[in-house]
């Protein structure tokens, strides 16, 4: 379902922001070097911090007109943060993007010519600027040419890359509240898919993403990305969400077990292997949880 978008009169920016002091001015510097030449806002939510991001979004304010914050409750999740974000939008096209990235300069214009013609888009992430070798390894780059499809299922764009028409976000009801982290993104782009509505892919909308730098932030992050695995599968598995089959199970803990020497090994090493350990122990705690097996 797709069609011609009116005239665009106004762009929302959505940026959820966590304890974001060391990062979020350089994402801000971004936006306010992008070429889009229409007119345009964002809306950062501060979700509780405890480090000096209010103090530093108080003076972009002074410096922008274009910066609104508002406030979320502390530790509400991702996409409540959304929401309220989308709620105060002013825009007929949302875009979102994170306090830790950083946007390039044809990131908003390539979303928006995206969205004259779909009513959700997606861009592509750039992994090797912003990141140490170490954060590499457990999360290689790779070509960043469609959207992603990690479950054999349906397409979906990252949450730190996407737009859609606010419209559409009213018409799925927001964000699912639900999923506090991982699988946020995926489940209101499936939702959407599902209810007839066409993604597009913006290769020009390009986010240099960062990634986790310290081992145990990246573990963890990987631990939370496994748990929220069997909540998708719960929720859209009577949709076509294929089943995690167990040869290919079986198989992902061989090779796994079968690197298990990579925990004396260089660090490089050692973090891939216990990022995919993560992952995979988070899916078996998310199946528990969830009543629903997805390993």
């Amino acid at each position: 379902m797709s069609e011609q978008l009116p005239p665009v009169r106004l762009v929302s920016v959505v940026m959820p922001a966590h304890d974001a002091e060391a990062t979020i001015a350089t994402q801000l510097a971004a936006l306010n070097c992008q070429t889009y030449p229409g007119e345009w806002e964002v809306i950062v939510v501060e979700n509780g911090s405890k480090d000096g991001t209010r103090a530093l979004l108080r003076s972009w304010q002074q410096r922008t007109s274009r910066l609104r914050v508002v406030h979320a409750t502390a530790g509400c999740g991702v996409n409540r943060a959304r929401n309220i974000g989308c709620h105060q939008a002013r825009g007929e096209l949302v875009l979102c993007c994170d306090a830790d990235d950083v946007a390039a300069p044809g990131w908003m214009a390539g979303l928006v010519d995206a969205l004259r013609t779909s009513p959700a888009a997606g861009g592509a992430l750039e992994r090797r600027k912003l990141n140490s070798w170490l954060a590499l390894a457990a999360r290689p780059p790779k070509e960043s040419d469609a959207l992603l499809d990690t479950f054999a299922f349906l397409p979906y764009p990252a949450g730190a890359n996407c737009g859609f028409r606010k419209e559409l976000w009213h018409r799925l009801g927001g964000f699912d509240e639900s999923y506090r982290y991982g699988g946020d993104d995926v489940e209101f782009f499936w939702r959407a898919q599902l209810a007839g509505y066409r993604l597009a892919f913006a290769p020009d909308a390009v986010v240099h993403y960062r990634l986790r730098a310290e081992p145990r932030a990246i573990i963890r992050q990987f631990y939370r990305y496994g748990r929220s695995h069997p909540q998708l599968y719960r929720d859209f598995a009577g949709r076509g969400m294929p089943r995690s089959r167990p040869t290919d199970v079986a198989r992902a803990w061989w090779r796994l077990l079968n690197r298990l020497a990579d925990l004396v090994g260089p660090a490089d090493r050692r973090v891939a292997l216990l990022a995919q350990l993560a992952m995979r122990v988070g899916r078996v705690v998310g199946s528990a949880r969830c009543r629903r097996c997805y390993l």
